[in-house]
């Protein structure tokens, strides 16, 4: 028996309803006065949390699930995983690197001196757009929501946005670079669901 993987509605949800608002915001606000705005709202226990959250976000969250797969022999799962992180690799590359190449940081783009920062966390100057920690949040969450019980939909998408709120508290990224990302993620595994199912038609 072959199996049709969905991306849940309550992730896209909760998703829908992050996007829309950073989307607004990125809309209606220069990022700068926005961030600026953003980074005064500080609290002790927010920034540890947010240093260690942020790490739900990194690109290595696939290497592990793909062993997994890989060892349990779910050939299934393990080539949609890899399909989805390979993707959302070239996306974030393609993106930081040949299509905005030129848009800085919060860090250089205003100064570290202007802001409150979390101490520990290694600052990245460049290579803003799009972020890649969101994308790669919202690629591998969405997909676990899709593969996983649906009880557990929420909870994914939950992590998926703080991972994205963390980028811009943490001032890695400004608000434009999160909606872009949380957008490409969901679109990374959407395709690659998609093209999962119509493999399986096929079949």
């Amino acid at each position: 028996m072959t199996s049709v993987y969905k991306i849940p509605r309550p992730f896209l949800l909760l998703f829908l309803v992050f996007f829309a608002s950073t989307l607004f915001l990125s809309i209606f606000y220069n990022k700068i006065d926005l961030h600026l705005t953003i980074n005064q709202w500080r609290h002790p226990w927010a920034d540890v949390f947010f240093k260690y959250f942020t790490n739900l976000g990194d690109g290595v969250l696939f290497v592990p699930v793909i062993i997994y797969f890989a060892v349990r022999r779910d050939t299934e799962k393990m080539i949609l995983f890899t399909l989805i992180a390979v993707l959302t690799l070239g996306v974030t590359a393609l993106g930081k690197s040949v299509l905005f190449p030129d848009i800085n940081r919060p860090v250089l783009a205003i100064g570290a001196d202007k802001l409150n920062l979390v101490e520990g966390v290694r600052m990245h100057s460049k290579f803003s757009f799009p972020s890649g920690h969101t994308m790669a949040a919202f690629a591998f969450w969405s997909a676990m929501a899709a593969v996983a019980h649906s009880s557990l939909a929420g909870f994914f998408a939950v992590i998926a946005v703080l991972v994205g709120i963390s980028r811009v508290y943490l001032s890695q990224h400004f608000v434009p670079d999160v909606a872009a990302g949380s957008a490409l993620g969901v679109l990374i595994t959407g395709i690659c669901l998609r093209l999962h199912s119509l493999f399986q038609t096929k079949k």
